[in-house]
């Protein structure tokens, strides 16, 4: 049996400590229900003002070992590696990329956005599942579908992420941010820092992070309806474009972990 990788840090997860505290509830109950049974007929007065259901009930029955057995086993349950707890209602990862197959993006010389975010988009999908989180995409292998997949996406999932690759008139233009709601403005900057680190670019905004309200693009639907659009870079920026071509397998896996450890305290 395979158990969690921090499993010496189980007794800090909430359904363990519940779990062990129904176990030693039943344990002094069982105690106390024994000592009933062996010397109840010495304390007659108590013994008498018992109920007789209950007194059926005591340590002899099998149902106070059937809730003993059922509260150890789901400590050990817990503790158990289980990748299909993603798998739930609210429990997959949307990753999608932006654009789609007709709308290119941004483009410079042969290469366009929507090609590079798709790729992105693939590799952080195949880290991400294989450390056994269930991911939906909006798309596989080059099929990338239009906005409006995207958005569907994000409402029954987690966390939901979009890659796109920014573009400047100005070449010199560079630098990696993550729109996003206030709410998401910590895992914003993790993603941003995350791919910046990966590439060697810096971050722009708030330490990687720029409220919708504040984008030049203004409302966004993919935000506005939860999601977090990461920059991966200009595209516009010859020298960051190399560097993303060259590295982004690299950066797509620390975004993955990014994620992996967001959704282990989600």
């Amino acid at each position: 049996m395979k158990l969690i990788n921090d499993w010496k840090q189980a007794w800090r997860l909430k359904s363990v400590q519940v779990g062990a505290l129904w176990a030693f509830f039943y344990v002094l109950m069982y105690a106390a229900f024994e000592l009933l049974w062996l010397f109840g007929s010495n304390f007659p007065q108590f013994w008498a003002a018992v109920p007789q259901e209950i007194k059926e009930l005591l340590p002899h029955s099998w149902v106070l070992w059937l809730g003993f057995l059922n509260n150890v086993l789901s400590v050990f349950s817990r503790l158990k590696y289980q990748p299909e707890l993603h798998t739930g209602v609210n429990q997959f990862v949307a990753i999608t990329a932006g654009h789609s197959n007709t709308d290119p993006g941004a483009v410079n010389g042969n290469a366009k956005e929507a090609d590079l975010v798709v790729n992105f988009r693939n590799a952080v999908t195949h880290y991400l599942r294989e450390a056994g989180l269930q991911v939906k995409t909006d798309g596989t292998g080059t099929k990338n579908d239009p906005l409006s997949a995207a958005v569907k996406l994000i409402k029954g999932s987690s966390v939901a992420v979009e890659f796109h690759m920014n573009a400047a008139t100005s070449k010199q233009a560079n630098g990696i941010e993550t729109i996003a709601l206030p709410k998401d403005k910590k895992l914003a900057q993790d993603l941003s820092k995350a791919v910046a680190d990966a590439l060697g670019s810096r971050l722009r905004g708030d330490n990687g992070w720029i409220d919708q309200s504040k984008s030049a693009r203004g409302r966004l639907a993919f935000v506005s309806n939860g999601g977090l659009i990461v920059e991966l870079g200009f595209i516009s920026n010859d020298d960051e474009l190399a560097a993303f071509q060259a590295r982004y397998w690299i950066a797509a896996k620390a975004v993955a972990k990014v994620l992996i450890e967001y959704e282990k305290g989600a």
